[in-house]
């Protein structure tokens, strides 16, 4: 049976243009899967997409290219034999020869070399999660940050390091194979570049292999990638195996490195007809010779020409490519958030209603026994008799059945929108959270778009008392569906969050180092990427910066500063601005200010920039980590259905009472 053909894309760094149309192409009408295909199309080097006969793969090759993915087709080799170790080497003027056990390997100067430097311990894949973690938390998901080639380089050199070498003849086919392990083999060898470390011995050989090939690739990938039999195990002192799986899945690493520099790889299919044309233009332009231009092709006209053409060419490719391989600027990530609110409780009406107001009835009763006062007992009695008391909370019970039956409502008879197509005022979306700033949980450090902390101390009597709640209630996050993404304001709402953590002083994360028995916490969390349901009222931002009179008084300001500009309305020529002469200086600038607002305002913003999703007073605001609006509905009912029950129970019960005190 004929081996698959495998189809191997280098992942993009950065989510590309159309992704989702990609994906979507790649579900529909090549049936694979689409969060398998996210998960390979994006990160840091190679991924095995998929595998299967090279006719349906060719289909997904010409998509991948139309959307600038590099990839390769290959049938892989079957290993013939693993790199050799070596024990010893020769550097001759025109070859390089180690020493194995059983024989030598000649690696002639000019040839072709792949070199595989690997680490096996497992510590550059533990580097690696670690950086991805820490750049999710600190940057946000659309800017994650991959570790570097001279980082991994060096998290390599400091690991435990294995150096592959293999030699490539013409058609880049595997010939010879040697493993260098550091401190295994005679450095004497290595003549005046030797030295007293085993590590640094290790590179000069690597130096060696790169003077002296003529074609060099070098792989530090090997524990990173997603390849088939290319997986590293962690070491395990109770499996004496597992250093000899490593090794042959290092060889097989390196044979399918080998595969695919032979085969070559496919790259985006890139137009260069305007480029050229360019180059021609500007040859014509230099010879002098316009109907060059005309033409389109020098290869007939003059031969001088198309070599300048060419050279043209050649120069503007380096320039652009010079720019896009400069270093980026250096980027803080997400912005930090605001501070965190800390209690002020008594500034919500439920404290009032809640903890505080039964302190307060438990205070008046107390200081009613004290004082051996009877008026709280014929106050109470007297309540209880002619069931005003009951009336009361009668009352209050059916207020609350009538508030969750118009939330209820609210949220039924709200249709659904995308985010693209939100109108102006109450609005119903559903889609998963990201973070507009860097906020992350202050115990379980997690990076998330809200976080509530409750700190209980217990008491005297056993009972655990809240000491302390603090919560993101001010920190705005975002919400993404397919047609993109609206900020959504907390303020003001009571968050339902569906992660929920206790602790106690000392732990971090789950482990934990203090156990003070007195003290706990509980932290409830939306982590970012949940998906979320909101209902709140959609208004246009207000704008942030100067406005159109501060601009206006701004730039009289800059012209006076500047005499040159000035002078532009001096029409008697007198030297002075004249009073009619300021105020047409002050009309042109009125003027200016004003067309440049109209500009920055007819420039299409994205939905995130000028909407804002918050409470509104007199309506409700919900933001429930829930999968779905029925769900949400039925914990509704779950509070009207009792305290309608409660309520018509008290209802009837206060009747009766009066009706037996009124006898």
């Amino acid at each position: 049976m004929n081996p698959l053909t495998y189809l191997i894309v280098d992942q993009q760094r950065q989510q590309p243009e159309n992704f989702s149309e990609l994906l979507k192409e790649l579900s529909q009408k090549h049936q694979l899967d689409i969060y398998q295909c996210r998960q390979r199309l994006l990160g840091r080097g190679l991924s095995l997409l998929t595998k299967d006969e090279p006719e349906q793969l060719e289909k997904i090759s010409a998509l991948l290219q139309t959307f600038g993915y590099t990839h390769w087709l290959t049938k892989p080799t079957k290993p013939q034999f693993a790199p050799r170790r070596i024990r010893n080497l020769q550097i001759d003027s025109d070859k390089i020869i180690f020493g194995c056990v059983k024989q030598q390997v000649c690696f002639p100067k000019g040839c072709s070399i792949l070199a595989v430097f690997a680490e096996m311990s497992g510590t550059l894949a533990d580097k690696s999660i670690a950086q991805l973690l820490a750049s999710n938390a600190y940057r946000g998901r659309d800017d994650i940050r991959h570790l570097e080639e001279q980082k991994i380089f060096k998290i390599i050199l400091q690991g435990k390091p294995i150096l592959d070498l293999y030699l490539l003849d013409g058609q880049r086919q595997v010939v010879d194979a040697v493993r260098v392990f550091p401190g295994k083999f005679d450095p004497q060898g290595l003549g005046e570049r030797a030295t007293l470390s085993s590590k640094q011995n290790l590179l000069k050989i690597l130096d060696l292999a790169k003077e002296y090939a003529k074609h060099f690739v070098l792989q530090t990938d090997f524990g990173l990638v997603n390849l088939p039999g290319c997986t590293l195990q962690r070491e395990n002192p109770n499996d004496p195996e597992t250093e000899r799986k490593n090794l042959i899945s290092l060889a097989r690493y390196g044979w399918l490195s080998a595969d695919l520099e032979r085969v070559g790889a496919i790259k985006p299919a890139v137009s260069t007809e305007t480029d050229q044309l360019a180059g021609t233009i500007t040859a014509a332009m230099l010879l002098q010779n316009p109907t060059l231009a005309a033409g389109g092709s020098l290869d007939e006209v003059l031969p001088v020409a198309k070599e300048l053409a060419a050279e043209i060419n050649a120069a503007d490719t380096e320039v652009r490519g010079s720019k896009v391989a400069a270093p980026a600027t250096a980027d803080p990530g997400l912005p930090a958030p605001p501070p965190a609110i800390s209690g002020g409780q008594w500034k919500n009406p439920r404290f009032w209603l809640g903890s505080a107001g039964a302190v307060l009835v438990i205070a008046v009763i107390m200081l009613a026994e004290a004082t051996d006062s009877r008026l709280l007992n014929t106050i109470a009695e007297q309540g209880f008799a002619s069931g005003a008391i009951p009336f009361v909370v009668a009352l209050l019970m059916f207020w609350g059945s009538f508030y969750f039956i118009r939330l209820k409502r609210q949220i039924e008879n709200t249709p659904t929108s995308r985010v693209r197509s939100i109108a102006m005022g109450m609005v119903e979306v559903k889609g998963r959270a990201l973070r507009q700033y860097a906020l992350i949980s202050p115990m379980s450090h997690i990076p998330c778009v809200f976080y509530r902390l409750t700190r209980y101390r217990r008491e005297k009597n056993n009972q655990w008392q809240v000491s302390s709640v603090s919560s993101s209630n001010n920190v705005p996050f975002l919400l993404e569906d397919d047609t993109g993404r609206v900020e959504v304001d907390p303020s003001g709402c009571r968050v339902s969050a569906g992660t929920k953590q206790e602790g106690v002083p000392g732990q971090v994360g789950l482990t934990r180092f203090n156990d003070d028995s007195d003290e706990k916490w509980c932290e409830e969390i939306i982590v970012e990427g949940t998906l979320l349901y909101v209902l709140g009222f959609a208004a246009v931002k207000r704008e942030s910066g100067p406005t159109l009179t501060e601009r206006k008084i701004e730039a009289l300001r800059e012209l006076k500063r500047n005499p040159q500009n000035l002078q532009q309305f001096d029409t008697d020529g007198d030297g002075k601005i004249s009073v009619k002469e300021w105020d047409v200086a002050r009309e042109a600038v009125a003027e200016k200010v004003l067309h440049e607002s109209l500009k920055e305002k007819r420039k299409r913003k994205k939905q995130e920039e000028h909407v804002l999703i918050g409470k509104k007073k007199g309506r409700p605001l919900v933001i429930a980590e829930t999968h779905s609006e029925a769900h949400l509905t039925r914990r509704l009912t779950l509070y009207i259905v009792p305290l309608f029950i409660g309520a018509a129970a008290a209802t009837a019960g206060s009747i009766y009472l009066l009706l037996d005190y009124l006898k």
